[in-house]
């Protein structure tokens, strides 16, 4: 309409409002319609389940074929060589391991029971041989891959313990330290200590108690071999015998007793290590070849042949050669009137001539069976100004004792050692120190 009049216009589009309304709605809807399908569950008819690439996994690799590993020992007669080749080695492999082993070890020594490992790669190529000789003996051959030959000695760890060992006398010593757990050695070693005091041939009754504190040295759990006996004690029936070792002044040690006295005599109560008695001292016995009643002005000791023994005390020797039925034979004088005989002897010790003069337990002789004797024996006799003595019955005045000003210090080492061999419920080993085969071997550690 013109002129003037109001005209009214309608537009074909829709409002804003109801635009954003309607576009809300549909991207709702789009929205609803997206989840329904992700989170619906997958079955037969429904929708296929998203694909995933297949994982392959790598087999896993067999394991490397082991090395061979050759083991065996020593038997009676065998040396290592026959041994190594008994298990399949090459003579060529036996001669040059034998080779370089000889460097570190003389193989003309080996003994039954030494044993030996060889490895092997799964090739058969030949890597290392280990030689077992004892606990602190282990040796290795290897062939390095440069092809070199390498010889060495291994070095073993050594524990040092102090140990307490008690036990009772019921027929001999030997039998009672066996008893305890321990070795023939150690009897000899505590027979010595109080060779002074004691005849071990003789004297022990059953009922008798002994105890001591020794050094023992293991690698792991082998026994290596014992050290010092650091205190010592034999009970018998009336009388205890103590002994602590001590040292007077640096390197010049030695056993002592309780109030410091020496137990070193002037005649020892033994002319030979410890071991089994044949015959006693008697003014009258069978004689076992002449037959008849004849007096043993004597004792003899029986020992296997080649025994060494001892001069009982210092002296000169004053014949030193064949004397009829005691056939060869030593004569030897002492101080204060006494002269000891050691008769039916082997051979004589390097050195022994008349005029000579030895010293107490200098090796003298050796056990035989010259003369008139039915085995090997010893025939040991004492005379005091030209008069038989009972040898174990014969009372010798001590050495020299302990200084004063040394005696304390003395008895406050021996104290707590008396203690604990007197204490059973005390722990038996006392663990000391760690060293190596290297220390106890090269430096003497450990050795009496």
């Amino acid at each position: 309409m013109e002129g003037g009049g109001n005209r009214e216009v309608r537009s074909s589009r829709l409002p804003k409002r109801k635009v954003w309304k309607w576009g809300g709605i549909f991207l709702a809807g789009m929205g609803l319609l997206a989840g329904a399908i992700f989170l619906w569950p997958a079955g037969k008819g429904d929708l296929p389940p998203r694909y995933r690439e297949p994982q392959l996994r790598p087999e896993p690799l067999p394991p490397p074929p082991p090395d061979r590993i050759l083991t065996g020992s020593l038997t009676r007669g065998q040396n290592l060589s026959s041994a190594l080749r008994s298990r399949g080695l090459p003579p060529e492999l036996v001669e040059a391991l034998c080779r370089h082993l000889q460097s570190l070890v003389n193989l003309r020594r080996v003994k039954p029971g030494d044993s030996f490992e060889v490895r092997l790669n799964p090739q058969g190529r030949f890597l290392r041989l280990t030689y077992t000789a004892g606990p602190l003996d282990i040796y290795q051959v290897s062939l390095t891959p440069a092809g070199e030959w390498l010889a060495v000695k291994q070095t073993v760890s050594v524990d040092r313990y102090f140990a307490r060992v008690t036990g009772e006398i019921s027929s001999n010593l030997f039998e009672a330290m066996d008893q305890a757990g321990e070795r023939d050695s150690l009897v000899m070693d505590f027979a010595d200590i109080f060779a002074w005091e004691i005849d071990f041939h003789t004297d022990p009754q059953p009922g008798d108690r002994f105890a001591m504190v020794v050094e023992k040295y293991y690698a792991g759990n082998d026994f290596v071999r014992y050290g010092r006996i650091l205190y010592a004690e034999y009970q018998r029936e009336n009388r205890k015998h103590q002994a602590a070792y001590f040292e007077a002044s640096p390197g010049a040690g030695d056993y002592f007793t309780p109030r410091g006295e020496s137990l070193r005599k002037a005649l020892l109560r033994s002319p030979l290590k410890f071991t089994r008695i044949s015959s006693g001292y008697s003014r009258s016995r069978p004689h076992p070849i002449l037959g008849g009643s004849r007096p043993h002005l004597g004792v003899d000791y029986a020992a296997p042949t080649g025994t060494p023994v001892w001069a009982v005390a210092d002296g000169t020797v004053v014949s030193c050669g064949w004397n009829g039925g005691y056939g060869k034979q030593v004569t030897i004088r002492h101080p204060k009137g006494y002269q000891s005989m050691y008769g039916h002897l082997s051979g004589f010790a390097p050195g022994i001539a008349k005029g000579k003069p030895v010293r107490q337990k200098q090796v003298i002789g050796y056990v035989g069976a010259t003369g008139l004797a039915t085995g090997p024996h010893l025939d040991f006799r004492l005379l005091k100004d030209g008069v038989p003595r009972n040898p174990l019955k014969e009372i010798s005045p001590r050495a020299s004792s302990l200084a004063a000003d040394r005696l304390g210090e003395f008895q406050s080492n021996l104290e707590p050692l008396a203690r604990w061999v007197g204490d059973s419920l005390a722990p038996p080993y006392r663990k000391i120190s760690s060293l190596t085969n290297w220390e106890l071997e090269n430096k003497g550690i450990g050795k009496r």
